[in-house]
Parts: C-alpha cells; sequence; structure tokens
C-alpha cells in the first residue's frame, strides 16, 4: 500500500474511533442530563426539555440547545437557545470551568402576566448569561468572571480575583456533593455555613472590576421605573446625591458617580489590592480608617469612571 493510502487509512480510522467514543460519551451524558433533570423537577415542580445534547472530546465541552421551561400545569415559562458548559467535574474543582447561555427569553404568558410591572424592554429582551472560574489549587489562586447581556438595555461584567481559596473550594464542593446525594438536615445545613463562613474569612481579595453601559434602552427602562413610584428624573437624582454624600469616598470619585446618575450612559469601579491580606484582617483595617476616603482609595487603588 502507498504513502497516500496508508495515510488515508489511518485518519480514516482514527475517525471511525472517535466516532464511536463520541457516541458512547454522548449516550452517557443523556443519562447524566436526564438524571439531573429528574432531580431540578422533583425540587422545583418545573419541568425540562431540549432538542440536543453533545460533548465534545477535543475541548470537554457539554452543549445543550433548545432548551424549554415549564410550569406543573404545562404552560411554557422561558427557554434558552443554548447552554454550553466547559471544564465541569462533578469530583473535583476543575482548574477552568466556564458557562454560556446564549438566548434567555421569557414565554409570552410570563410577560402577559408582569407587564404591568415590568418595562418591555426588559421582558421581551433576550439575555446572555458567561461565567468562568480559573483555580490553581497548588497556589489556591482563583479568578471569577461574569459577563450579562440584557438585550438592548444594557450589558455588565465583573471579575473578582482571590488568593488562599482553597478551603473556600472544599467547602464548597462538599456543599455539592452532599446536596446531590440527599435533602439536607438543618444540623447539616449550620455545619456547612459555619465552614463557609470560617473558608470566606480566609480568602485573600486580590481584585476587583465591575464595568455597567447602557446598550440603547436602558434610559426608558428606568423612567418606566422611577413612573411606577411617582418619581421625576430631578428627585431620583437628588434622592442619590443624598446617598452618595454618605458615602466614604473622595469628592471626585462621587462626582463619578453622579456623572452615571446624570448620564445613565457607563460605569466602571476597579480596586487592586498590593497586600494580599484575608478578609478578616483585612475587614479590621478598612473599620480603622473607614473615616478616611483617601486612606481607602489608597487601599484599594480605587478607580471610578461614569458618564
Amino acid at each position: 500500500m502507498n504513502k497516500p493510502l496508508i495515510a488515508i487509512a489511518v485518519v480514516g480510522t482514527l475517525a471511525a474511533g472517535y466516532g464511536v467514543a463520541q457516541y458512547k460519551i454522548n449516550e452517557k451524558l443523556t443519562v447524566e442530563i436526564e438524571k439531573q433533570i429528574s432531580t431540578f423537577t422533583e425540587t422545583s415542580g418545573f419541568s425540562v426539555e431540549y432538542q440536543d445534547a453533545n460533548y465534545s472530546i477535543f475541548n470537554q465541552e457539554v452543549s445543550l440547545t433548545g432548551i424549554n421551561f415549564t410550569g406543573p400545569e404545562g404552560e411554557a415559562l422561558a427557554s434558552i437557545n443554548q447552554l454550553i458548559i466547559e471544564g465541569y467535574e462533578t469530583d473535583k474543582i476543575s482548574p477552568y470551568t466556564a458557562m454560556d447561555l446564549k438566548g434567555l427569553r421569557l414565554a409570552e404568558s410570563l410577560i402577559k402576566q408582569a407587564e404591568q410591572t415590568t418595562p418591555a424592554e426588559l421582558l421581551n429582551a433576550s439575555y446572555d448569561i458567561t461565567s468562568s472560574l480559573k483555580y490553581d489549587e497548588s497556589t489556591g489562586q482563583s479568578d471569577f468572571d461574569l459577563g450579562f447581556v440584557a438585550g438592548k438595555v444594557a450589558s455588565m461584567d465583573m471579575a473578582v480575583s482571590f488568593g488562599n481559596a482553597q478551603s473556600f473550594m472544599e467547602v464548597s464542593l462538599e456543599s455539592q456533593k452532599m446536596q446531590q446525594q440527599s435533602q439536607l438536615t438543618m444540623e447539616q445545613e449550620l455545619q456547612l455555613q459555619s465552614k463557609m463562613m470560617t473558608a470566606m474569612q480566609a480568602l485573600k481579595p486580590q481584585s476587583f472590576s465591575f464595568t455597567f453601559n447602557n446598550k440603547g434602552q436602558f434610559d426608558s427602562v428606568v423612567e418606566q421605573q422611577l413612573s411606577a413610584v411617582q418619581l421625576d428624573k430631578l428627585s431620583f437624582v437628588q434622592q442619590a446625591q443624598m446617598q452618595v454624600d454618605m458615602l466614604p469616598l473622595e469628592e471626585a470619585y462621587k462626582m463619578e458617580l453622579m456623572n452615571f446618575v446624570n448620564g445613565l450612559n457607563s460605569l466602571s469601579i476597579s480596586m487592586k489590592l498590593e497586600e494580599h491580606k484575608p478578609v478578616s484582617e483585612l475587614a479590621a483595617q478598612v473599620m480603622g480608617i473607614a473615616q478616611q476616603p483617601d486612606k481607602l482609595a489608597e487601599l484599594f487603588n480605587l478607580e471610578i469612571k461614569g458618564s
């Protein structure tokens, strides 16, 4: 057999092997998904259906498409175009886990129920949500990112980094496993809460960032919400100014916040700690300089921009 034919044969064999492996994995995936859906239905009373499920061997992604949620009476509640989960593992915290939810929409029945109290821009919007968690077990470094887009209304992004996250991750995993096995008793819930509080106190905050952007319809949503509580824009700004004035911030930062309140266009906040202290120590330090805005800004390397 000549070399081109050998190459073709090898590629064909690999492709066939991949196809069989992919089929087996998708088969197991379907069983696991049905198990999770059954548990969700039992605890919530809502039903979930989906059109297709697939697992990618190469990038370890689980993809569900055409997801529909229905209520106890069979009424449509919401739908999702696609849900992609990458890196998730049931028995440990993965070094990288990500979720990408595309096209979440409310059903017409829910929209009609809420249309008297909720702006149409929000009810009719298509929502996209992304999140990711990077975790280095050897160092305890963890980085969490969250993104949210509400159609043409607004978008939001947030990122948080922590050190010394081993205990927090271990307790989170323990809680996840216990909840999957059976209904927790009150004693078990209290024990987990105590462990979680201790683990959170040990976290070492490193950085935080938040951005918000008006995508065109946010002004209208705010105006409708103000009208619903019989408040005009001027009164809203005045009340916001009173709240901002009470914050332990330098005047320049207060002005940036009010720029956002007036403009409703964009807001960005970032912090970065040079010394990585546990939450318990950091809280005590903050209490000591709570009345010194310049010291607080210096401690957190605070930056605020609003428009």
